[in-house]
Formats: structure tokens, C-alpha cells, sequence
């Protein structure tokens, strides 16, 4: 629900997968697995570095650097050399020879982390599918989060049938408390800006009375001067309306008006 490294920290959800996220920290085979993904990043020139990321961007910028260092080692004349040494560089090659060059891969190449979470989600009878439980892996990895990332709430976009305006939908949880829609408010908001009648500070309209005087003028005289749309016709009206309210509205001027009338017709909805 809210971004990976965000500094909105979540508040645990002391459910069963919380509990079986730790029971999954505390056992020896997950953390020494763990222990050889980060030493396997520096052995081959991507190292993480000793403290855990606090934002999500400083981990995409490692995570770039990873894969240029992948790039760079998998073109390199010692994976060529591998590749000759054990294939003959051959187009099809035995399976003999195919696993000997994975297994060459493995100590040579970084470890490509997803792979070695799909490992560790199956060596605990987790489907690899579970999105929330591979996030709560590249938090425990990367950012030292070791609890099970529960959404305190869902939030969506929704259509009923294509052409329909999106909505958006907050979906609560048996967990979610209010503090919950305070703590996460600023993401909430966020997402609120997309809608299309979106309102952002809601402020009164202070010169509302001003405004539509000056709009219900400018109506009646376009309509008494037969709706022409040309210059001279725009300015006399212009002039008519300054010279009947000027007085009433001293900031009045004839530069004005037309912002006026044009700021007033969008915020009434009309065209």
C-alpha cells in the first residue's frame, strides 16, 4: 500500500503471517542463506552498503549499478573464456555441458536476488506468487524491515464498465483503525489528485458577490448585443460593464474583467 522505503512507518499487524515472518528470521538456514546473498554482492563488485536504505530510490540506484555490474561481467573475456572452456562455444550444447556453465555462472555472476527469494519462499512451503511475502524478503534484505508488510487498508481505482469515470475505492480490514487512514493520509492524497473533480484547498470563494455581478452583466449585454463575437463588440462590453460597477468595485479594471469572466465561468462548470 504505501512505497517500498517510505518514511511512514506501518503499524504491526500481530496476525499469522506476522508471526510466520518471524518465525522465518529466527531459523538458521533462512539467515545464513541471507548472510551469503550479501557477501556473494560484494565478492562480485555490488556491494550493499553497512547500513539498510532509508528511502526506496538509494536501493533502484544500487539496484541499477547491480545489473550494469551483471551486464558488464556476463560480456566479460573471463565469461567468454568459460563459455569456450566448457561448451566449444557451440550453438547446442549437452546437458553436461549446459549445467557445468550454470554452475560456472553461480560463482561468477551476481546472484539475481529474485531467484534466491523464489528459493527461500520455497523452502518454506510459500507460494512464489505471494507478492507480500517476497516485499517482506526485499525489506529484511535491503532496508532491515523484519516484520510482514499487512496493508492496514486497500486502496484502488476503479471502472464499472470502460468509458465510466474512475473511482477510488478504500477497502477496510477487519485491523484497520483510524490511526491507520491518519498515518497514510499524505499517500491517500496523493492518489486523490488524480481524480477528475479533485478540489485541492477548499477555500471559499471570496469575491463571489463581485464576480457574478460581473458575469450576469457580461451575460445580459452578449446577449442583447445579438452574441457577435468580434472585437469591438467584446470591448464595448468591457467598457459597459467598468463603467456600470467600477464605482462599486474600485480594484475593477478593464484588464480584469475578462479574467474575471472567464475564471468565473470554469468554476461554474459552464462553457
Amino acid at each position: 500500500m504505501a512505497s517500498k522505503g517510505s518514511s511512514t512507518k506501518r503499524r504491526p499487524i500481530f496476525d499469522e503471517n506476522y508471526y510466520k515472518a518471524a518465525a522465518i528470521l529466527r531459523d538458521p538456514w533462512f539467515k545464513e542463506k541471507v548472510a551469503w546473498l550479501k557477501r556473494r554482492f560484494a565478492e562480485t563488485g555490488c556491494p550493499l552498503p553497512k547500513r539498510p536504505f532509508k528511502k526506496y530510490a538509494q536501493y533502484m540506484a544500487w539496484n541499477d549499478a547491480f545489473w550494469k555490474r551483471y551486464a558488464e561481467l556476463e560480456k566479460s573475456p573471463e565469461m567468454a573464456a568459460a563459455r569456450m572452456r566448457i561448451t566449444g562455444d557451440k550453438t547446442t550444447m549437452s546437458s553436461q555441458e549446459f549445467y557445468a556453465l550454470e554452475e560456472f555462472k553461480e560463482s561468477f555472476l551476481p546472484p539475481v536476488y529474485g531467484q534466491i527469494f523464489d528459493e527461500i519462499l520455497e523452502h518454506f512451503g510459500i507460494d512464489q506468487r505471494d507478492r507480500r511475502y517476497y516485499d517482506f524478503l526485499e525489506y529484511h534484505t535491503f532496508f532491515g524491515i523484519d516484520e510482514y508488510p499487512t496493508e492496514p487498508f486497500k486502496v484502488m481505482w476503479r471502472r464499472e464498465k470502460p468509458g465510466d469515470p474512475a473511482e477510488l475505492l478504500v477497502q477496510i480490514f477487519g485491523h484497520t483503525k483510524r490511526e491507520d487512514f491518519l498515518r497514510h493520509w499524505d499517500w491517500i492524497a496523493q492518489e486523490q489528485k488524480s481524480l477528475p473533480d479533485f478540489l485541492g484547498k477548499n477555500k471559499a470563494w471570496e469575491t463571489f458577490e463581485r464576480d457574478m455581478e460581473i458575469y450576469d452583466l457580461y451575460k445580459k449585454l452578449r446577449e442583447e448585443s445579438g452574441r457577435k463575437r468580434v472585437e469591438n463588440s467584446m470591448r464595448a462590453v468591457d467598457k459597459w460593464i467598468y463603467s456600470e460597477l467600477h464605482g462599486k468595485y474600485r480594484e475593477l479594471t478593464l484588464q480584469n474583467i475578462r479574467t474575471i469572466v472567464a475564471r468565473t465561468r470554469e468554476r461554474l462548470g459552464e462553457r
